[in-house]
């Protein structure tokens, strides 16, 4: 049986947007779960809190601004036209003082749940470290690191 192409034009996908636009351009349902492909454009301030996925790889790939990556005990810092690969289980945080707009797969397919998941959430309860912690283990994500007071250390969409 022969598969279907598929085109998302500039904008066009699933889009989840709190602080940050998270567009899932190509979802698991495209590719059988292999894997996902996802724009995220960041606003100035951005930081992922530390995390990493059991089983999913992940690859980023920025087209403006930069970042800095934490990756382990690596740091790289990632301009336009740098390329980060992280493997399965090795923790990592994202911060972009200035911002940035970045590419990123995951293999296997699973994070799109997670991105809609915390999309539903009002911000009281995506502040909530806890809660957010559990869901995202539910999509393949561990959260690493929490604050103090309960409240989230960096932002799952910004």
């Amino acid at each position: 049986m022969a598969g279907k192409g598929k085109h998302s034009p500039p904008g066009g996908g699933n889009v989840y947007a709190k602080a940050n636009e998270v567009i899932v351009k190509i979802t698991g349902d495209d590719t059988n779960q292999t894997f996902e492909v996802v724009e995220e454009n960041c606003k100035p301030g951005f930081q992922s809190r530390a995390h990493y996925h059991i089983k999913a790889y992940e690859t980023f790939y920025v087209f403006e601004g930069n970042a800095e990556f934490q990756v382990g005990e690596e740091r790289f810092h990632a301009v336009k036209g740098s390329c980060v690969h992280i493997p399965p289980g090795v923790p990592h945080q994202v911060t972009s003082p200035s911002g940035v707009r970045m590419l990123m797969i995951y293999s296997p397919a699973g994070t799109e749940g997670m991105f809609a998941a915390m999309h539903a959430l009002s911000h009281d309860e995506l502040m909530n470290s806890e809660l957010t912690r559990e869901l995202a283990l539910k999509y393949d994500t561990v959260m690493v690191e929490q604050s103090k007071n309960g409240r989230g250390k960096g932002t799952i969409l910004g």
